[in-house]
C-alpha cells in the first residue's frame, strides 16, 4: 500500500481488478486479544475466520478446500462481458421526463444520521417526480426528516445506543463484559422491534408513534399526510434494515437495495467487513468468497429473529442457512450504490442489476450564516483543520479530547473540533486558543473554509470533504470505516487510516501533516473536480426507475396510476381510483377483486436434484423442528393470555367502527360533491345512471376487512383464463351511479354485534380451540411437507443437470386448491414428458448435432423416464401438503391484510371524491372496452 500511496493512480476506466486492491487490505491484521479471545475463536470455530479489533473478519483461505476449488472453477467458466455489452455504471437523467407513475415509496434505513442523510436527498428528488415518499427510520431523526418535507415513520431503535454498542463491540462476536452486562438481549429486542417497525411502515397510517389522529397544524385546511392512508408500492432499503425482502415478498412489490458500501459479491475487492489472507489462493477468488462468509456470519447472529418475524408477523416460511445468505443474489435484487465512481468504479463482474451512481448531497443552504464567534475564528488566521467523529459515541470522551488537543498542538495548526454525539471537549474548563469547539454546522458550508478533514470514515463525511477537494484523514472505529479509509489512501487523497484503538496524539499529528502535503492536496482536488461533475442524486433516481417494471405496475385503465387490485375473472389490473369508480357505478361486484401483486419472489427451497434435496431437508427440517418445539410453550401461553383475548376483541370492534365511520363519511362526501356538480352540469351527463341490484353492488364488505387475509393475492404475469365473468355486474347504460349502496350491509353487520356474555365466552373458547388445533396440524405436517415437496422439486430439476430443455416451471402453490391443481399438473406432465422423451429427445438431438446428438438424446430420454415421473409421484403428496401448510400458516399469523384492504379502500374513495366527472366517465368507457375484448376473446376460444 505504501507504493500505492507514494504513486497514486487513477481508477481503471472499466472498474477495479483484484490486482488493483492494496496489499494492506490482504495482509494479516491485529486480532482481538483481550481475555484470550483470539485463541478461543481460532480453536473453537476452526474455520480460518477470526474477528479483528476493528470489527471485521480476518479470513484465511486454503486452496485445497473442495468448496473453494469449485468456486474457482465456477468463476473461470463465467463469460466476461465486453465493454460494449455492459450498461454504464452511472445512470444519467439527461433528456428524461418525469416518471409516468406516482408511487407510494417507503425507505427503510437503520443506522446513524450519516446513513440517513443520503436517503433524505434521494427522497426529495423522488418527490419531484410526484412520488409520495415515507422515510422509515429511528425516532431520533423525526425532527430532521420533517424539516426536509419528507414523511417520517418511526421503526424504533436508538441510534445513539447502537453507536455506543458498536464502538465497544466492533466485531460480530461481543466480548465477555458485554455479554455479562445483558446488552446482547437488549440489542436483540431492539432489532426485533425494528423488523416489526419496518413492516408497519409499509402499510400503517401515521408516523409510527400512534399520534396520527392529532393534526400537526389544527388551523390549516391542507390535508395532513399523517392521517392519509398509505400502502407501499415499492420499497427502498439499506441492507442493515434486514426486513426489506421479507416485507416485499409479503406485499408482492418491488424492492431496491441502496447503500453507501459494497454488499454485492465481486472478484475485485473483498467485503468491507472482511480482511482476507490469500497466500495460496487467487485474490479474485478470495475476494468473491469473502462476501458469502460475511453473509453467513450475519445470518448466524440474526437468522432466528428474521425467521421468527417471517413466521409470526408475515406468515411466510422461514429461511435456512443454506438459502438465506445468497437469496438476494439468486433473486437478482437490484442494488444502487451511493458512492462516486471517481473514487471507486463499478467492478467488471457486476451485472446490470447493480449501479454505481455517485454520492448523495442535499442542496446547499445558500442562506446559512455562521455564528459570530465561528466567523471571527475563520477570519483570524489560516484555514483550520476540521476534526469530528459525527455519530460515534465513545466510553471515554475525555481521553479522546486529550488526544485531539495534543495532536493539534503538535501540528501547530488551528482546528475546528466538532463535539458530535461523543461530546468531545464537553465539560473541559480550558480549550486551547487555536482550537474552537463546534456544534451543528452544515458540512457543505464548513468544509469550504478548512484545510483538511479528520473524521471517522463514514461515507457521507468522506464525500462531503472530497467533493470540495479537501484531503481526508480517517480514524475508523468499526464496520465499513476501515474500508473507506483504505479507498481514500489508495486514491492518494489522504494518509493510511489510523484505527481508533491504535490512536495516539503522535499518530494523528503525523496523519494530519501527511494530508497537508502538496501531493495529497493536489490529488484531493483532482478527485473533487471529478465528483463535482457527477449528479449522484439524479443518477440514483434514474437507476431506481430503470429497475422498475412499468408494465406490471401500471393500471390497465389509468396508466398514470399504480395497479393495486386484481379482477379475478377478467384478470385485469386496476388502480384504487378505477376500482372505486367501477364499484360506485355498480358495474363491478367488489367481491371479484383481490389485492394485486406486481412482483413475485420465490424464496422456497429449489434443490438441483434429489440428493441435494435430501441434504437440504435434513438440515432445514431438523433445525425448524427443534425451534418449533422450543416455541410451543410460549405460543400456548400467548394464545391463552387474557390480554391477548381482550386485544383481539377490541381489535375487531375497532375495525367495525372504522368501516362505518370512514366509508360512510366517504359516501357522504361523494353525495355532496355529486349534488354540487349536478347543479352546474348538464342533466344528461355521461356519469348518471339508475341504481339497481344494490345488494350486489356494495363495496368490499366488512367481513372481507375483518377476515384474516385468506383471500389470495393476484400476481403479475398470470395467463388469462377461460373463465367467464359470471359475477360481474354489467349495466348497458353509459352512465355511472351516484353513490355506493352500503346501508343494508352495515345494518346486517350491526345486528351481528349484539352478543350475550355466554355467547362471547363460547366464541372465545372456539377461537382458541381452533387455533390450537391448527397449530398442532401445521406442526405435524411440517416434516412430510418439506420432505415430499423437496424431493418432488429435486426430481423435477434433476434433468437440468444434463441440459434437458423440456423441463417445465414448477407450479406455484398458494392454498389447498392450487396445491391439488399443481399436483395434478406435475403428475401428468411428469409422465407425459418422461415417456414421450424416449422418442422426442433422440430426435431433437439428431436434428441438432447428428449422430453425437442422437446418443445424447437417448441418454436424456432414459434419464427423463426415471426422473420426471418420480417428480410427479412425490408431488402428489408434496404440493397438496404445501397448500395446506400455507393456508394454515396464513390463518395463524398476525396477518395485516385487513389493514391493507382498509387503506386501499379509503385511498380509492378519496381519489374518487376528488376526481372530475370526465375522469370517472373515461374509467367506465375503458372498462367496457376491456370487457368487450375479453368477451370476443372468450368467443374466439369457444369456436
Amino acid at each position: 500500500m505504501a507504493a500505492a500511496t507514494a504513486s497514486p493512480h487513477r481508477p481503471h476506466e472499466h472498474g477495479l481488478t483484484a490486482g488493483d486492491w492494496p496489499d494492506e487490505h490482504l495482509s494479516p491484521r491485529r486480532y482481538s486479544v483481550g481475555g484470550g479471545h483470539a485463541h478461543l475463536r481460532e480453536q473453537g470455530l476452526n474455520t480460518g475466520v477470526r474477528v479483528m479489533d476493528d470489527g471485521r473478519l480476518d479470513i484465511k483461505f486454503r486452496e485445497h478446500k473442495p468448496w473453494l476449488l469449485n468456486l474457482i472453477k465456477h468463476l473461470e467458466r463465467q463469460p466476461k462481458p465486453s465493454p460494449g455489452e455492459r450498461r454504464p455504471s452511472v445512470m444519467s437523467m439527461e433528456g428524461q421526463d418525469k416518471f409516468p407513475l406516482r408511487l407510494n415509496i417507503v425507505i427503510h434505513v437503520v443506522g446513524s444520521r450519516g446513513d440517513v442523510q443520503p436517503f433524505v436527498a434521494l427522497g426529495k428528488e423522488l418527490q419531484k417526480h410526484g412520488h409520495r415518499v415515507r422515510l422509515a427510520t429511528h425516532l431520533a431523526f423525526r425532527e430532521y426528516i420533517n424539516e426536509t418535507g419528507l414523511e417520517f415513520f418511526s421503526i424504533g431503535g436508538d441510534p445513539a445506543e447502537l453507536m455506543a454498542f458498536m464502538v465497544n463491540n466492533p466485531g460480530l462476536m461481543p466480548d465477555m463484559r458485554t455479554i455479562r452486562s445483558g446488552a446482547i438481549p437488549k440489542r436483540r429486542r431492539e432489532m426485533k422491534a425494528i423488523f416489526s417497525g419496518c413492516w408497519r411502515a409499509c402499510f400503517e397510517t401515521g408516523d409510527g408513534t400512534g399520534m396520527h389522529h392529532i393534526k400537526e397544524d389544527p388551523w390549516s385546511d391542507a390535508p395532513d399526510c399523517n392521517s392519509q392512508p398509505f400502502v407501499a408500492d415499492v420499497i427502498i432499503a439499506n441492507p442493515p434494515s434486514f426486513a426489506h425482502l421479507s416485507c416485499a415478498e409479503k406485499l408482492g412489490i418491488p424492492v431496491n437495495m441502496m447503500f453507501t458500501m459494497p454488499w454485492s459479491a465481486t472478484q475485485s475487492f473483498p467485503h468491507p467487513l472482511a480482511n482476507i489472507r490469500a497466500r495460496n489462493t487467487k485474490p479474485s477468488v478470495a475476494n468473491f468468497a469473502s462476501y458469502a462468509i460475511v453473509e453467513v456470519m450475519l445470518w448466524e447472529g440474526l437468522g432466528d429473529l428474521i425467521n421468527r418475524f417471517r413466521k409470526r408477523e408475515l406468515g411466510l416460511d422461514p429461511l435456512d442457512a443454506i438459502r438465506a445468505p445468497s437469496i438476494a443474489h439468486r433473486l437478482q435484487i437490484p442494488y444502487t450504490y451511493l458512492w462516486s465512481p471517481s473514487l471507486l468504479p463499478k467492478p467488471q463482474d457486476w451485472g446490470d442489476n447493480i449501479d454505481v451512481c455517485g454520492f448523495q448531497f442535499l442542496e446547499s443552504d445558500t442562506n446559512y450564516k455562521p455564528p459570530d464567534d465561528l466567523d471571527a475564528f475563520l477570519k483570524a488566521g489560516d484555514p483550520p483543520v476540521y476534526i469530528g467523529f459525527g455519530s460515534i459515541v465513545v466510553d471515554n470522551p475525555a481521553k479522546l479530547t486529550e488526544i485531539v488537543f495534543e495532536a493539534v498542538r503538535l501540528t501547530g495548526k488551528r482546528a475546528l473540533v466538532s463535539k458530535g454525539w461523543g461530546n468531545i471537549g464537553e465539560g473541559r474548563a480550558e480549550v486551547p486558543e487555536n482550537v474552537m469547539l463546534l456544534g451543528k454546522v452544515p458540512h457543505d458550508w464548513l468544509f469550504q473554509h478548512v484545510s483538511c478533514v479528520v473524521h471517522h470514515g463514514g461515507a457521507g463525511t468522506t464525500a462531503a470533504g472530497l467533493v470540495l477537494g479537501r484531503p481526508t484523514v480517517i480514524v475508523p472505529f468499526f464496520g465499513d470505516q476501515p474500508f473507506w479509509g483504505s479507498i481514500v489512501a489508495r486514491a492518494g487523497a489522504g494518509p493510511q487510516p489510523v484505527p481508533y484503538k491504535q490512536l495516539t496524539a503522535e499518530k494523528l499529528a503525523e496523519a494530519i501533516n501527511k494530508a497537508l502535503e502538496p501531493s495529497t492536496l493536489e490529488k484531493a482536488e483532482e478527485i473533487g473536480e471529478g465528483m463535482r461533475t457527477e449528479k449522484g442524486v439524479q443518477n440514483a433516481v434514474c437507476s431506481f426507475h430503470q429497475h422498475l417494471d412499468l408494465r406490471s405496475l401500471r393500471c390497465a385503465i389509468c396508466p398514470t396510476r399504480p395497479a393495486v387490485w386484481w379482477h379475478k375473472h377478467l384478470h385485469i389490473k386496476l388502480s384504487a381510483f378505477a376500482a372505486a369508480v367501477l364499484v360506485e357505478a355498480g358495474i363491478v361486484d367488489p367481491h371479484n377483486f383481490e389485492l394485486y401483486r406486481s412482483k413475485q419472489y420465490d424464496t422456497n427451497r429449489d434443490p438441483r436434484g434429489p440428493l441435494s434435496a435430501g441434504a437440504e431437508v435434513l438440515y432445514g427440517v431438523v433445525s425448524d423442528f427443534i425451534s418449533g418445539l422450543a416455541t410451543v410453550p410460549t405460543d400456548l401461553a400467548g394464545m391463552l393470555s387474557k390480554e391477548n383475548r381482550k386485544k383481539r376483541h377490541h381489535h375487531h370492534i375497532g375495525n367495525r367502527d372504522w368501516v362505518r365511520s370512514h366509508l360512510s363519511a366517504g359516501l357522504e362526501k361523494a353525495k355532496e360533491k355529486e349534488r354540487e356538480r349536478s347543479s352546474t352540469e348538464h342533466a344528461n351527463g355521461p356519469s348518471h345512471q339508475d341504481r339497481s341490484e344494490g345488494d350486489n353492488r356494495s363495496s368490499v364488505s366488512e367481513s372481507d376487512i375483518e377476515s384474516e387475509g385468506d383471500s389470495e393475492y393476484a400476481s403479475a404475469g398470470e395467463e388469462q383464463s377461460d373463465s367467464s365473468s359470471a359475477n360481474t355486474v354489467v349495466d348497458d347504460s353509459d352512465e355511472a351511479a351516484n353513490e355506493l349502496d352500503l346501508e343494508r350491509t352495515l345494518t346486517r353487520k350491526r345486528a351481528k354485534e349484539q352478543k350475550t356474555g355466554a355467547q362471547e365466552i363460547l366464541a372465545e373458547t372456539g377461537y382458541h380451540t381452533s387455533k390450537f388445533a391448527k397449530q398442532v396440524l401445521n406442526f405435524a405436517i411440517m416434516l412430510p411437507t418439506d420432505l415430499t415437496l423437496s424431493l418432488a422439486k429435486g426430481f423435477h430439476n434433476a434433468p437440468k443437470l444434463y441440459h434437458d430443455t423440456t423441463v417445465q416451471r414448477i407450479p406455484r402453490v398458494r392454498n389447498v386448491k392450487s396445491g391439488f391443481r399443481a399436483a395434478g399438473t406435475e403428475f401428468t406432465e411428469g409422465f407425459y414428458y418422461g415417456v414421450t422423451g424416449l422418442l422426442t429427445q433422440p430426435a431433437r438431438g439428431f436434428q441438432k448435432s447428428g449422430g453425437r446428438g442422437l446418443v445424447k438424446g437417448v441418454g436424456k430420454g432414459v434419464g427423463g423416464v426415471f426422473l420426471k415421473p418420480a417428480a410427479g409421484i412425490w408431488g402428489l403428496a408434496g404440493f397438496p401438503l404445501d397448500g395446506l401448510h400455507k393456508s394454515l400458516r396464513n390463518s395463524l399469523t398476525k396477518n395485516k391484510t385487513k389493514y391493507i384492504l382498509r387503506s386501499r379502500l379509503e385511498q380509492g374513495i378519496q381519489e374518487m371524491c376528488t376526481a372530475s366527472m370526465e375522469e370517472r366517465a373515461i374509467v367506465i368507457k375503458k372498462w367496457r372496452e376491456l370487457e368487450k375484448n375479453h368477451t370476443q376473446h372468450q368467443n374466439g376460444h369457444a369456436h
